[in-house]
């Protein structure tokens, strides 16, 4: 095949495009284009291992430099896509360049859900998404600092414990009940908050910011019940949504994110997405869903590329997940539906935890800290989609590896 392929979003999804077309043998032109001056990385470090000092940002690389002429990959750093033209074919950058394409991938990831408030501009309020926010928060990191987190999520409740392992104050702004709400079952959420608190995070549940304040940089926040919270550094982390701004009227159907099949192709014939930036249809998951995960962006990116090279193989891998706060390693996979049955299964360890999601004998979910045999029969479970015996599991020292 010589088409020639121009992806929009050089990250994890991007970057896995193009060198499965390599793998599947396309010899066509694959250029790359990418927000960032930094040569592609890995994004879940930058939470927890850059944060902490563990690892230089090299390490972050998901390719080395040379890797990209080796394989004949053109990449374009510090460039974005402002407008796609399908009836053309080509798409214009922000440098005023316009590429051609046979077969166009939209991997443009998500951005941070910004919030608006009094003193957002001041120095000290940040944000966490790429290589350089997390260099810069990282070296604000020093002991004895406060740091004021807005979101009890994925990202708020790594870089809470990345900061803790720094000996710095944390406190946590989280407008739920309670921590994780969207992505974990109770139980977990539970478990997490609890082993924060005993590391000296301070929750606020059901609250919200109104403000912060100082004179140049932010010195305290208030919260919507008058409250006042000294800090040094204010991260805010309420969610992602899909960068989908670019593509208003080029016709490609949207929801959430580019609705796309279960073989990475969208609603305009020769245009694909893959990753955080696409919604697409699952044989194991309820309509569409939008799945901010590294293994999705994989797999994605996979299907995208085995359809341009004409092999089209239909993603159905099992959706799966993963955090690392402290010691403590929470595994997840599938997605919970909201009649199930919650069941507890009995680990025979401390610290551990394991939680299926159980609809109409079904396993939708498992969701497991410091369990991982647990977790990797769960997730080959859900993906057999066969009845479960639960019964069997009724008894002490029952796991989960039995029902296969």
């Amino acid at each position: 095949m010589g088409e020639n392929v121009v992806i929009i979003g050089s990250g994890q999804a991007g970057l896995q495009t193009a060198v499965s077309l390599r793998q599947l043998e396309c010899a066509g032109a694959i250029t790359l284009v990418g927000r960032e001056p930094h040569l592609p990385y890995q994004r879940p470090p930058l939470s927890k291992q850059i944060l902490t000092g563990e690892w230089e940002p090299a390490r972050c690389l998901l390719r080395h430099a040379e890797f990209y002429a080796e394989h004949d990959l053109r990449l374009l750093r510090d460039r974005m896509a402002t407008q796609l033209n399908p009836a053309h074919r080509h798409v214009l950058l922000d440098d005023g360049t316009t590429l051609d394409y046979d077969a166009l991938v939209i991997c443009t990831g998500a951005r941070p859900n910004r919030l608006r408030f009094p003193g957002a501009e001041l120095e000290g309020v940040c944000y966490l998404r790429t290589l350089d926010e997390a260099q810069a928060l990282a070296a604000q990191l020093q002991p004895g600092a406060a740091l004021t987190i807005v979101g009890g999520g994925f990202i708020g409740m790594e870089v809470a414990a990345s900061a803790r392992s720094r000996q710095c104050r944390v406190n946590i702004i989280e407008s739920q009940p309670r921590v994780m709400q969207r992505s974990v079952l109770e139980p977990v959420s539970n478990f997490l908050q609890a082993r924060h608190e005993q590391r000296g995070v301070a929750f606020h549940l059901q609250e919200c910011l109104s403000a912060a304040h100082g004179d140049r940089r932010v010195e305290s926040v208030s919260l919507d019940d008058g409250r006042r919270i000294a800090t040094d550094l204010l991260l805010v982390a309420v969610g992602v949504r899909p960068d989908l701004e670019w593509l208003e009227g080029s016709g490609i159907e949207c929801g959430r994110g580019v609705h796309v099949d279960t073989h990475g192709r969208t609603s305009i014939d020769g245009i694909y997405a893959a990753g955080d930036v696409a919604e697409t249809l699952h044989p194991l998951l309820p309509g569409r869903q939008v799945l901010e995960s590294v293994q999705n962006a994989v797999s994605q990116g996979k299907a995208a590329a085995a359809s341009i090279a004409g092999r089209p193989q239909p993603y159905t891998e099992v959706p799966w997940f993963w955090s690392e706060q402290y010691h403590y390693r929470f595994q997840m996979a599938g997605l919970p539906r909201p009649d199930d049955e919650l069941v507890s299964l009995d680990t025979g360890q401390p610290d551990s935890l394991c939680l299926l999601s159980v609809g109409g004998e079904r396993l939708h979910a498992v969701q497991c800290i410091n369990s991982p045999q647990d977790y990797m029969a769960g997730r080959r479970l859900i993906g057999l989609a066969k009845p479960l015996a639960l019964d069997r599991l009724d008894r002490p020292g029952a796991r989960l590896k039995e029902l296969l």
